[in-house]
């Protein structure tokens, strides 16, 4: 890197290191691009190899022509796809808010130079703005946008310089509906935190209370990574194809290590196979069905920390062993960062490391990178059709199904049942095992994208054992058959975890930081303190921004408690310019109140 780069320029490195990436080589030979004097006095154009990339003649007027047709709102995400015409730039800066996201994206790295000085460095000196130039860069940029919290976001505005794009069409177009798609589901994630983080808290918040609490006795993942090492794992699920491979599973089950899906341990139970380990990850009520008239006393169940505390207080489990839904993302400064479940901060301050498992979003996907942290390689997938095979949606034999049973009458079959919940699923048709298509939905095809992509990252074969259902791209889509002469080249296992703690309870000895009892009481606290400050008349006299900083100051540690509220500061955030002083207030006040009791009534009751 030059030595010659001005004061500022590094100012701003130390604020975004991964722009100085750009400066390391700079080129040698003469530019392709140059910064050019439009016809129009103090205007400006970009060429390369003489060809212009903007207007020649008003390059500002064709900017603000541009703007003029878009309409950007103050909680946008901004990109500007293609650089050629440095006003464009400009213009864009000057609308939007401090901190509002730019991102300024080009296909060519070498335009860095003509540009830098005059047009990119005054715009790399604000908050929120970032620059991508040259293929190279977009893996940055997508583990930014990974990484980019989406509470103040509310839409994408993607801005095209067309001279520029219609250079690399195609490297242009890929990067929008890259840019769209990953926005989309970090919007879709949002959306999820929305519904669930009050769940997520109180849950946590719950178990980590209750983890001495009987019926089970609990420990923690942390204490089993990697000591299953080598031993092939069979992950079960409740697709259509679950009931044709029961027989297959009994014959195999001595090499080995059974994982079952919450949805399809009734399915296992009625074919007389007992699985080494059940998962469950669902935070509602509910999923107490998949357990209900079933003995489940010999199987240790493994529990994300989120999961619903009555099936953990009332069931009886060999033993439960916790874990914590992380992922981990690469942000456009280079840094590691670890994003954990909301209620988890809390719950290590208790429990020490409690062991962290990435998930797609499913029990399967988390059952998934479980089996990876056991240690457990290859894996064998059963039941994941990741399709409507047959146009079923469940095995036979699954709580679901055996609900759907009870509605059967002369007018309603299984088969109609069946279709009445496909005709209202975002469908489409994906590659099938069996060489053609199957029909699957828009959630399940995630779940698909998410085995293919962690097949792809691990160091084991993943086999992919199913007669139908979708085709998984990076696993090694096999029938039974093929299996068992894999199979044959492992030892038999001879259940040899059956010696660790989570199988033998007897063993379990887990060091606490601190005291379950002192938790709640020091949480309950907490909660009595909030409830009855903000519940004084004269705080309804307060600014909304002073009610805000108040509560955050009278957390005190338990940061976590804030996610009970976040839907509402979030709201009041994204409306704030529409919502009145006293309404944001009211919003305010009411959702502490409310959630606050809510939470009280939780850890009273232990569920």
């Amino acid at each position: 890197m030059s030595h010659d780069l001005p004061e500022k320029t590094r100012e701003i490195f130390g604020k975004k290191p991964y722009l100085s990436l750009y400066f390391q080589n700079p080129p040698t030979e003469m530019l392709e691009f140059r910064l050019e004097a439009a016809k129009n006095q103090n205007e400006f154009f970009l060429s390369k190899k003489g060809r212009a990339l903007a207007s020649a003649v008003a390059p500002l007027t064709q900017a603000k022509r541009q703007m003029d047709s878009v309409s950007i709102q103050s909680t946008d995400l901004v990109a500007i796809l293609g650089l050629g015409n440095p006003h464009l730039i400009r213009e864009v800066e000057s609308k939007l808010e401090p901190g509002q996201i730019l991102l300024l994206i080009d296909k060519d790295r070498d335009l860095l130079f003509p540009l830098w000085e005059e047009w990119l460095e005054p715009v790399m000196e604000v908050p929120g703005r970032h620059l991508f130039l040259g293929e190279n860069s977009l893996s940055l940029l997508w583990n930014y946008l990974e990484s980019l919290p989406v509470e103040r976001v509310s839409g994408i505005r993607i801005l095209r310089n067309a001279a520029s794009v219609s250079l690399e069409e195609m490297f242009y177009a890929e990067t929008d509906i890259r840019l769209r798609k990953i926005l989309s589901s970090k919007m879709s994630d949002l959306l999820t935190k929305f519904e669930f983080e009050r769940i997520w808290v109180r849950n946590s918040l719950v178990n980590t209370a209750n983890f001495l609490s009987p019926p089970s006795p609990k420990t923690k993942i942390e204490s089993l990574k990697e000591k299953f090492n080598g031993t092939p794992s069979l992950l079960v699920s409740a697709g259509p194809n679950l009931r044709r491979q029961c027989e297959w599973i009994k014959s195999i089950r001595d090499k080995v290590f059974v994982m079952s899906c919450d949805t399809s341990l009734k399915v296992l139970l009625k074919y007389g196979i007992i699985p080494d380990g059940v998962m469950t990850l669902d935070a509602q009520t509910h999923s107490v069905f998949h357990f209900l008239g079933e003995d489940t006393s010999p199987i240790p169940l493994f529990a994300d920390l989120v999961s619903s505390p009555p099936i953990l207080r009332n069931l009886k489990f060999k033993s439960v062993v916790h874990s914590i839904t992380a992922k981990y993302l690469v942000d456009a400064s280079g840094e590691l960062k670890r994003e954990a479940t909301a209620g988890s901060s809390s719950a290590e301050s208790l429990l020490g490391p409690i062991g962290d498992v990435q998930s797609g979003g499913s029990v399967a996907t988390t059952a998934f990178d479980l089996l990876r942290s056991l240690g457990c390689k290859p894996c064998f997938l059963v039941g994941q059709d990741l399709a409507y095979s047959g146009r079923e949606i469940h095995s036979t034999g699954t709580h679901h199904n055996e609900k759907w049973l009870t509605l059967l009458s002369r007018k309603m079959s299984l088969e109609k049942i069946n279709e009445a919940v496909v005709r209202k699923r975002d469908t489409r048709y994906v590659p099938s095992v069996t060489g053609g298509e199957v029909l699957t939905d828009y959630v399940l095809d995630l779940y698909r994208h998410w085995f293919e992509e962690s097949s792809k990252s691990l160091d084991f074969p993943v086999y992919n054992v199913n007669t139908q259902g979708a085709k998984i791209e990076n696993a090694e889509n096999i029938g039974p058959e093929e299996a068992t002469q894999i199979l044959k080249g492992f030892q038999d296992h001879k259940y040899f975890w059956k010696e660790f703690p989570a199988w033998k309870p007897d063993l379990i000895q887990e060091t606490l930081v601190g005291s379950p009892t002192e938790f709640k009481k020091e949480l309950l606290e907490t909660i009595d303190t909030i409830k009855n400050e903000f519940s004084k008349p004269e705080k309804k006299e307060e600014a909304y921004t002073d009610l805000l900083s108040l509560f955050r100051d009278t957390l005190g540690k338990w940061e976590d408690l804030r996610y009970l509220i976040r839907k509402t500061e979030v709201y009041i955030l994204r409306h704030k310019d529409k919502l009145d002083e006293e309404r944001k207030k009211q919003l305010f006040l009411g959702a502490i109140l409310k959630e606050f009791t809510g939470l009280r009534r939780k850890l009273l009751a232990g569920d």
